[in-house]
């Protein structure tokens, strides 16, 4: 046998940069600044202590202790803490449970995968798994998925509740130039005008009345000591507010009549918008052109955050996107900004071959959280019943002549309401198994098709389907010609990423996801102990995550 030492100068070295040290840090966090008060990061602090006591871990430093919003990672603790662990090469960090340390989605994966690439390992208290096999990793990326999820169901009920809101007829945030924020006799948030008003009431007069330019009137204001620049006069051209009307994104393209007082009449203003939308730039734009399906708020420039707009050169029949902002040269052939789009959705698009392990996973994921309502569902329930009963308490005691007529109608008014909130959330929460699994159908299948989908649609198929896909539209970069999207479908999401994660396995990594599809339903929220599902005995699904 030949002596191995000749061939040493042959041998390979390892180039990663592998931590082997068992040092760790701790990083904790609440969503609120009202959550800061309580028990909640004093407790998550001690119990990751103890975590790594069990571990033998040495805890070098505490990160966090303070309120931060996980809908992304631009945070000021968290980036102090990942600058640390990289710096310091700490091996380990550990979070309560891992919706503590992102609720990104995916771009939290990635970040957890770079990690992991220089020997860095996240580790949840709650949600245990075996961070060096692939399975493991599955469950973990699962449950960062899971966590944007919920992230995404309680923003849809805010903004539910936002938009109830704005069709009751009452401006949402702070007040428009001309307006203050206050408070009626039933302490319902309104605006109304303040000492400004008559300033907006000149600025609508000097462009009826004396045609002024938006430039001119800049100028006007500017020697009666008001300092305001050409781009505001635009924009309260273009804001009905000013006319007691309420126009919102959340309204999908409807005006509502206002609850606060008029500064101009809606006569004024439809003659002062006319002349300011007459077109400065001689060049024609198309409200519905099959060119330029991207313009129409879609598409956004990425230094100045302005809305795309489309013309077309007449001389060359070429159409292009165009930067309305003056100062931002940003402007791009229409062909091929639309192929860079293209490129977006073939990489969402997923292989027809994982349909099937994805179509069961879906489902386990959705009966998960399905579950994970119960307890709520009950809550509300309980909640219902309770109401109910004080509302027919209520009724006796008007009937008896125990309370007057104007108690009786507060009460009952209030009872009532808080009757119609709580069906409206049981019905929302309640899912027919067959409804779910023809929106698991449809969603796969347009999954597997989205560029021909897109690139076959006339113009309105083309925006309903972008629409679908990124509700928050892209941004387009002049300066590397490139596009970003913005936050996908939570649906495109979670079925893309559970795509990566599954095709990766399919090309040869080995663990035991032979029996993941079985596995999760049986093992619920208690591990099993057979040796079978040793692998997946700290995979189970993510506890309630913290409030």
């Amino acid at each position: 046998m030949s002596n191995l030492q000749q061939f040493q100068i042959f041998a390979k070295q390892n180039k990663k940069k592998v931590i082997t040290k068992n040092e760790a840090v701790i990083y904790t966090r609440v969503s609120g600044s009202q959550q800061e008060d309580n028990t909640s990061l004093e407790s998550q602090k001690i119990q990751c202590t103890q975590y790594a006591t069990r571990l033998n871990l040495d805890i070098k430093e505490y990160f966090g202790g303070t309120y931060e919003s996980a809908k992304t990672d631009d945070r000021k603790e968290f980036k102090k803490m990942i600058s640390y662990v990289k710096k310091k090469r700490i091996a380990f960090i550990i979070v309560y449970s891992i919706d503590r340390f992102s609720r990104a989605g995916a771009s939290a994966i990635t970040m957890v995968e770079e990690l992991k690439r220089i020997g860095i390992n996240v580790l949840s208290v709650t949600q245990p798994v075996d961070v060096e096999t692939s399975t493991g990793m599955f469950f973990q990326n699962l449950n960062l998925l899971f966590s944007k999820y919920d992230n995404d169901q309680r923003r849809d009920k805010t903004i539910m509740g936002m938009r109830q809101r704005l069709l009751n007829g009452y401006w949402m945030g702070k007040a428009p130039f001309g307006y203050k924020n206050a408070r009626d006799e039933k302490n319902t948030p309104i605006i109304v005008k303040d000492e400004k008003a008559k300033i907006i009431r000149n600025i609508f007069l000097w462009k009826v009345n004396e045609g002024l330019t938006n430039t001119q009137i800049v100028e006007r204001l500017q020697k009666q000591g008001i300092k305001m620049f050409r781009q505001h006069i635009t924009k309260i051209f273009k804001n009905p507010v000013y006319c007691g009307l309420i126009a919102h994104n959340l309204l999908n393209g409807e005006i509502i009549e206002g609850k606060h007082p008029a500064i101009v009449s809606k006569e004024l203003f439809l003659k002062a918008s006319g002349l300011q939308l007459n077109n400065p730039h001689n060049y024609k734009q198309h409200k519905a052109n099959i060119n330029l399906p991207l313009k129409g708020g879609f598409v956004r420039c990425s230094k100045c955050n302005r809305a795309l707009t489309g013309y077309i050169v007449k001389k060359k029949n070429i159409h292009y996107y165009k930067c309305g902002t003056k100062s931002c040269c940003t402007n791009k052939s229409a062909k091929a900004l639309n192929n860079q789009f293209i490129e977006i959705l073939n990489s969402y698009q997923i292989d027809k071959r994982l349909i099937a392990p994805i179509k069961k996973q879906l489902k386990y994921t959705f009966d998960y959280f399905s579950n994970s309502n119960k307890d709520n569902t009950a809550s509300l329930k309980y909640n219902l019943k309770i109401l109910k009963e004080k509302l027919e308490k209520i009724q006796e005691r008007f009937a008896i002549g125990e309370i007057d007529n104007s108690i009786y109608d507060k009460f009952s008014i209030k009872f009532k309401n808080e009757i119609n909130e709580i069906e409206k959330e049981i019905q929302k929460t309640s899912l027919e198994k067959s409804n779910l699994e023809n929106y698991i159908e449809k969603s796969l299948k347009l999954a597997c098709n989205l560029h021909t989908m897109w690139s076959l649609g006339g113009y309105t198929e083309k925006q309903k389907l972008q629409n679908l896909l990124f509700p928050n539209g892209i941004y387009f970069n002049k300066e590397n010609d490139s596009c970003r999207t913005t936050k996908p479908n939570s649906v495109l999401e979670l079925i893309s990423s559970l795509s990566v994660v599954t095709n990766k396995n399919k090309k040869g990594q080995k663990n035991e996801n032979v029996h993941l599809s079985h596995s999760v339903p049986k093992m619920g929220l208690e591990p099993t102990r057979s040796n079978e599902h040793m692998a997946l005995n700290h995979a189970c699904l993510p506890i309630p995550a913290l409030r």
